[in-house]
């Protein structure tokens, strides 16, 4: 009679709710500090191999402070928009585009270690007479320029491509190398054997791609020690730490 009444007893316990509540909670918890490892993990082991993947604020790409259209400078051909359809100018005639060398505005890229920002200057020199009152991101460089009337203001381009601190990177004899050898030339669209004249725009796609042909630039190539110890030894250039590391 007595084990009778303590299994009765038994039965009739329950779980504290406290308990019914902390339970779920742990498991929830533990499920979300897993995919929170999970992600870390993912981003260390990209970032280390490749590109991060875009969380944590690391983007391929950035908006800048003025749309600036490579598309449209740098670009060959008739434009279109986003649906396709030719883009018209004011006298509804389809609009081509510059086709300008790198060159033309990253102008130290061919002498010196960097490729060079034009000044705010240089685009208000076309642009003072040049593209509609009504465009707003010409509307923002002429503001930017003075030439509205009000005080000159340099544009902070954000930069898009970056190497590390500790890598020294000297555009000028990659540039000069890739012109003279242009079967080394990566991620042209052209084909460069074919031209009497290799263009820098050409050699630069190695490193940052058609850019020419992005309404947004982004960096397309991760741009690792490997890759470039890669690119050094298929050339036999040198590919001691001296040669990058400072």
């Amino acid at each position: 009679m007595a084990s009778l009444i303590s299994v009765i007893k038994e039965r009739n316990k329950t779980t504290p709710t406290w308990l019914k509540i902390l339970i779920p909670i742990l498991g929830l918890g533990g499920l979300g500090v897993v995919a929170v490892l999970a992600a870390l993990a993912a981003f260390v082991v990209t970032g280390w191999l490749g590109q991060p993947v875009p969380i944590l604020g690391f983007d391929q790409t950035f908006e800048q402070p003025i749309n600036f259209p490579h598309t449209v400078h740098a670009g060959t051909g008739q434009l279109v928009d986003a649906s396709g359809n030719a883009r018209l100018n004011q006298d509804l005639m389809p609009l081509e585009a510059l086709g300008l060398d790198c060159t033309f505005c990253h102008r130290t890229v061919t002498t010196q270690a960097n490729a060079g920002v034009p000044p705010v200057a240089q685009c208000a020199f076309c642009h003072q007479a040049i593209g509609p009152e009504s465009s707003v991101p010409l509307t923002q460089l002429r503001q930017n320029a003075g030439i509205t009337g009000n005080e000159p203001l340099p544009i902070n381009w954000r930069r898009v491509t970056r190497m590390p601190d500790h890598v020294r990177f000297v555009h000028e004899p990659h540039i000069r190398f890739l012109t003279a050898n242009p079967a080394s030339i990566g991620n042209a669209t052209a084909d460069v054997n074919s031209q009497q004249a290799v263009k820098p725009a050409l050699t630069c796609s190695t490193c940052h791609g058609d850019v020419a042909a992005m309404a947004q630039v982004e960096q397309v190539e991760p741009l690792k020690m490997g890759q470039c110890v890669d690119c050094h030894r298929a050339n036999n250039a040198p590919t001691d730490c001296a040669a990058c590391h400072q």
